[in-house]
């Protein structure tokens, strides 16, 4: 079942704490902004769309702001 559009308080939250690490999991970002994982699932793939959070595949996935961790070469 689809969800629905993620809260914008929650989205600014991830933000917020994404700017003050280089990388983090979904998870550690939930327990961080006490939100729940699907609830940041959802966030981030909403912040992913407006082109303001990547993925990193690094043998497991990390988020972080866009542009600001460098993939190992």
């Amino acid at each position: 079942m689809a969800r629905g559009p993620a809260d914008p308080a929650i989205k600014a939250k991830v933000l917020e704490y994404l700017g003050t690490v280089q990388k983090a999991k979904s998870r550690d970002v939930a327990v961080a902004i006490g939100a729940s994982k699907a609830d940041v699932d959802n966030a981030v793939k909403e912040l992913t769309a407006e082109d303001l959070v990547e993925y990193l595949y690094i043998t497991t996935t990390f988020i972080c702001l866009k542009g600001k961790a460098q993939t190992p070469t």
